[in-house]
């Protein structure tokens, strides 16, 4: 939905073909899924964790059939939890092809068109 005009509601597709909605608003989503740690037991890569997240919002989207392929060419390389101390780490989002954060996020964009 718009943050502008909250009853102008669009698919996932539409809004991420879109990028703004008409009325200058952002797209939002309309509610967040309640995803607690359980939701990703099992999830072993970065590519079934990205699927599991991003389903809810596939819901009844064309989007939703292609999702496993997407995620895998999207997240196909290392995003590795480096302990940097006790009880603290960092993720390096630096190993995709471009050697730069935007690889976790802005590639999913470029791979759902």
């Amino acid at each position: 939905m718009s943050t502008r005009s909250p009853d102008y509601r669009v698919s996932l597709s539409m809004a991420l073909q879109d990028g703004l909605a008409p009325d200058g608003g952002l797209y939002v989503p309309e509610r967040f899924p309640d995803l607690g740690p359980e939701a990703f037991e099992g999830c072993m890569t970065i590519e079934a964790t990205a699927e599991q997240l991003l389903r809810p919002f596939a819901e009844d989207d064309p989007l939703a059939e292609s999702l496993p392929a997407i995620c895998e060419a999207t997240y196909g390389f290392s995003v590795p939890l480096r302990e940097i101390g006790r009880g603290t780490s960092v993720l390096e989002l630096f190993h995709g092809p471009t050697a730069a954060f935007k690889d976790v996020g802005a590639r999913f964009l470029a791979d759902s068109f």
